[in-house]
């Protein structure tokens, strides 16, 4: 696995019940800010289309990642380009939005090819309650693919506000 050609840094586990190996991502927790963004939470390709801001309100840790809204636009949060051997995936994030207004979330990931975007594969909306809640998104790659990660926070809809969120201990398990 490599992220823009460095390994990043991964935690692998045996699962006590499956034999699941979990891998953490590259600043899961949002710890580690440079030039004002989360260290590996910024592609290099279009899809991260969101402005990103710390944030102090965080799940576990110091720190958390604001992803900004938009009212007429779905901006997203991507991690950098992680390499995944064929298989089966589980990405989940802890979530919670920054106003009491009704907001929701998308979790999924692109395929990125030579700095190009491919088709964007998504997961189910969730909704958001006041406080923190977990959000979980299986996936299965058919070979090796280069992908971001996305959590998706959609324009304002009759479901949605296109207001802020927070996110905070994303984490990535080969099942």
């Amino acid at each position: 696995i490599s992220v823009n050609g460095q390994a990043p840094q991964l935690d692998d586990e045996e699962g006590g019940g499956g034999g699941e190996a979990a891998t953490s991502l590259t600043n899961g927790n949002f710890e580690t800010w440079a030039n004002n963004l989360p260290t590996g939470w910024k592609s290099a390709s279009t899809a991260s289309s969101a402005t990103l801001e710390q944030s102090t309100d965080a799940h576990g840790g110091n720190y958390a990642c604001i992803v900004k809204g938009n009212t007429t636009t779905n901006k997203r949060l991507a991690s950098q380009e992680i390499k995944l051997a064929a298989g089966s995936y589980n990405f989940s994030f802890w979530v919670k939005p920054t106003s009491e207004n009704i907001a929701q979330v998308r979790p999924g990931y692109v395929p990125v090819v030579d700095g190009a975007v491919g088709n964007y594969t998504y997961g189910d909306y969730t909704t958001l309650s006041a406080g923190w809640q977990q959000i979980s998104y299986d996936f299965t790659l058919d070979a090796e693919t280069t992908v971001c990660l996305i959590v998706m926070n959609p324009k304002a809809s009759s479901y949605s506000s296109g207001e802020d969120v927070i996110i905070d201990d994303a984490t990535l398990t080969k099942k």
